[in-house]
């Protein structure tokens, strides 16, 4: 009985061996592209790479690249790697990731940088005994034609807010916030409208209660879900003291002129 046990265990190890001949550590895929004008050439290379580890020589081993399940690259080892026909105008050119046969051209480059790009990138590989894959999210934000507006009215004691956004991928989140905590932020929902190009325009209006005249700090945030990504605008209320002081002033001005012309008169 002991010896059956321990001929079993040892069958374990080694069916284990065999199965963890193909160990994948990690996908190198950038979380967020941000592309910020129209020259291509001042953005970083987006580079995909496959760290995957061979324990043993495999007779067949193969690495493809996924986009939302989409096969955008394969490379079988000892034949040309090929970018599928659907996604080549965004694959560059491709070269040798390493020297070792195994890992030759595991890796590649995304060029064009559009939103097209944004979505999740999976790599498989496969031997002739083992198969792995991983995946991860790549978020692509254009601003690169995109306006970032936000205004305030002063009436009274009220100030009117509207932070608006406009041609801007993907869909945003405004928030609108004051730093002093005496004042009153009464925010409507955002208004967004998806536009023919899928990207969107956003705006959200507000009004704050001042309760002084001080002047006040506003502060419009645009987010983007599943993002570390924020853009931010701020606006200044005038104070309401030195406003009513200035005016005080050109009408002490005015009063002077109008009693010293009258004076002469007489």
């Amino acid at each position: 009985m002991k010896l059956f046990f321990i001929f079993s265990l040892i069958l374990s190890v080694l069916y284990v061996q065999v199965i963890n001949c193909l160990v994948l550590h990690d996908i190198e895929v950038p979380e967020l592209v941000k592309i910020e004008g129209d020259d291509d050439d001042d953005m970083e290379p987006i580079k995909l790479d496959c760290n995957y580890e061979l324990e043993e020589d495999p007779s067949y081993l193969v690495v493809k690249w996924f986009k939302d399940n989409n096969n955008i690259y394969q490379w079988i080892r000892g034949k040309p790697p090929s970018a599928l026909r659907h996604f080549r105008h965004h694959i560059g050119e491709i070269e040798t990731t390493s020297s070792d046969k195994n890992h030759e051209y595991r890796g590649l480059t995304l060029i064009n940088p559009s939103i097209e790009l944004s979505g999740t990138y999976k790599c498989l590989v496969q031997t002739d005994r083992d198969s792995k894959a991983m995946e991860k999210e790549l978020h692509v934000v254009d601003i690169s034609n995109s306006t970032f507006v936000f205004d305030n009215h002063p009436v009274q004691n009220e100030t009117y807010l509207e932070c608006k956004v406009t041609n801007i991928f993907p869909r945003p989140r405004i928030h609108l916030v004051s730093p002093d905590e005496s004042i009153v932020l009464s925010s409507n929902e955002t208004r967004i409208e998806k536009l023919n190009n899928n990207y969107y325009d956003a705006s959200m209006t507000a009004i704050a209660q001042n309760t002084d005249d001080d002047a006040d700090d506003f502060y419009c945030f645009i987010t983007f879900d599943g993002i570390n990504l924020n853009l931010t605008a701020s606006t200044v209320r005038s104070s309401v003291g030195r406003n009513s002081l200035h005016y005080s002033y050109l009408w002490l001005i005015f009063l002077l002129a109008f009693s010293t012309k009258l004076f002469n008169l007489f």
